[in-house]
């Protein structure tokens, strides 16, 4: 084996270093170090930027050993660096000193949801944010966060007033560091996502710049996702001069991982939130009913986009129950647990721990048990939180067939809750489509690993992915509309309940 690709998997509750074979794309080293989650107010998540940092610092350091162990000089063999990462977290820091406005802000914060809604109460601002992003204004995106950092960091102001202050979501401030605090670049999937990018210029847009209190100087340059970026400096695992030459928002990296690239094609990403993707081509739309349009891969000369249905809670129900409850040591129970016991029709959970994402958006909205019944047991109420995973997917699959004009009967699937087979096949049933799962989980890191690998003019950046499993349907359509019916009533009262 001569030549490796790395991908660096910068996520929400963990950060991964995956290695792969250049000219087969099959997977040769896999690293995955955890690091803590912050919430200082309810509504409130946070991650500590130099927590970040040491998490993707050990799983390179891992990764790599573990390579060396049957790959000598592995290190010496890495021709190319591709990243991905949780997308819409704000970092704010200092370009010159290197230091941190404090914590990241995650995706997942809503700190800011009043300072949205009164924006929104504006319609000139609000149809402005829709039609030039093709997001809807929420506090899910940047925008809203860089200027809350602005507002109640003590020196952010004086950084910004002396240019010296960096605003980046999570890819920008990597690629600081790794470049040895010299960088501040990022690409147009990322930039796509902060509610400050324009899909018809491919550039931050000026007016969005001024209603949120922007400076533009302290955001990162726009690359394109396939491209060079800059070059490794003085890290301690890696060695110097190794180019970054794929960048992608988790999401649109899943995308490419998967190779789905034409309209009718998509994919859903089971991680922290779940994510259905699929590709309009390139000329950005309108989306309907609570739909995004965003982004979806950009080289030198040409940029794809693609419509987003956006939930907040997935696997992060399961850890809920995990974490809070104690009803299984590992997520991976779960399944087990759901099928001890008969399901029961009545029970119905409305994971919204952290408000609704599409169809609602309502960063207001609170989960919910419904039906329960005092023969109600744990393993019914594990199940329904299982199904509402799913549940919560089809709504936007539907509008998405709607937008595009083509039905999606096919999508891939990845994630860590894609390992799930009780979930996945309720999935497959209630949206009465072929879910199809590769060999192996890592397709996010993948996708930034083509990413790369094409940008270096590589022939293995094309390689399919090889499939493990797929999942057809097994309830009849009849039945799958039932219950999907009767999930979507309970949502749209919880929804009603908090609006």
């Amino acid at each position: 084996m001569s030549e490796l690709i790395l991908a660096i998997d910068q996520g929400t509750t963990g950060s991964q270093a995956v290695l792969f074979s250049a000219d087969t794309l099959k997977l040769v080293a896999h690293a995955k170090v955890e690091f803590p989650q912050h919430f200082p107010k309810p509504g409130w998540v946070e991650h500590d930027p130099e927590e970040i940092w040491k998490s993707v610092s050990e799983a390179l350091r891992l990764a790599l050993e573990q390579a060396e162990e049957h790959i000598p000089a592995a290190r010496q063999k890495i021709i190319g660096i591709g990243i991905t990462n949780q997308r819409e977290t704000l970092v704010g820091w200092n370009k010159r000193s290197g230091e941190l406005a404090g914590n990241a802000i995650v995706w997942q914060d809503r700190r800011t949801a009043d300072a949205c809604a009164q924006l929104k109460s504006d319609s000139a601002i609000r149809n402005h944010v829709e039609l030039t992003t093709g997001l809807l204004l929420d506090p899910y995106f940047s925008a809203s966060k860089a200027k809350w950092l602005l507002q109640n960091h003590v020196k952010t102001a004086g950084w910004a007033a002396s240019g010296e202050l960096a605003l980046g979501t999570i890819d920008s401030f990597l690629m600081y560091r790794l470049s040895g605090n010299k960088a501040h670049c990022t690409d147009h999937t990322n930039a796509s996502r902060t509610m400050l990018y324009s899909l018809t210029k491919g550039d931050y847009d000026e007016e969005l710049l001024k209603i949120f209190g922007v400076p533009r100087e302290a955001l990162p340059a726009i690359n394109p996702s396939i491209g060079m970026f800059m070059k490794t400096s003085g890290h301690p695992i890696l060695p110097d001069g190794i180019p970054v030459m794929g960048c992608l928002g988790d999401q649109q990296a899943a995308l490419f991982g998967h190779l789905c690239t034409l309209p009718g094609e998509g994919k859903i990403t089971f991680g922290t939130g779940s994510f259905l993707l699929s590709p309009i081509g390139e000329v950005p739309v309108k989306p309907k009913g609570g739909l995004l349009c965003s982004v979806a891969l950009s080289s030198s000369n040409s940029r794809t986009f693609a419509l987003e249905g956006s939930v907040f809670v997935a696997a992060s129900a399961l850890q809920y129950l995990k974490d809070k409850w104690g009803w299984f040591s590992d997520s991976r129970e779960s399944e087990a647990l759901a099928q001890s016991e008969p399901r029961d029709p009545n029970v119905t959970v409305i994971p919204a721990f952290t408000g609704f994402g599409a169809p609602y958006w309502n960063p207001n909205a609170k989960a919910a048990i419904l039906g329960l019944s005092l023969g109600t047991s744990r393993a019914q109420i594990v199940r329904g939180m299982l199904e509402a995973i799913a549940l919560q997917n089809v709504a936007l699959v539907e509008l998405m067939s709607e937008s595009s004009g083509k039905r999606i009967t096919r999508l891939g699937i990845d994630g860590g809750a894609s390992n799930n087979k009780l979930l996945m096949q309720f999935q497959s049933d209630v949206l009465q489509a072929t879910l199809v799962r590769p060999a192996h989980s890592e397709i996010t890191a993948l996708g930034a690993a083509r990413a790369a690998l094409q940008a270096l003019g590589h022939p293995g950046a094309m390689v399919p992915p090889e499939a493990a499993c797929s999942f057809d349907p097994k309830m009849t359509e009849a039945e799958a509309s039932q219950i999907c019916s009767s999930w979507q009533k309970a949502a749209a009262c919880i929804n009603e309940l908090y609006s």
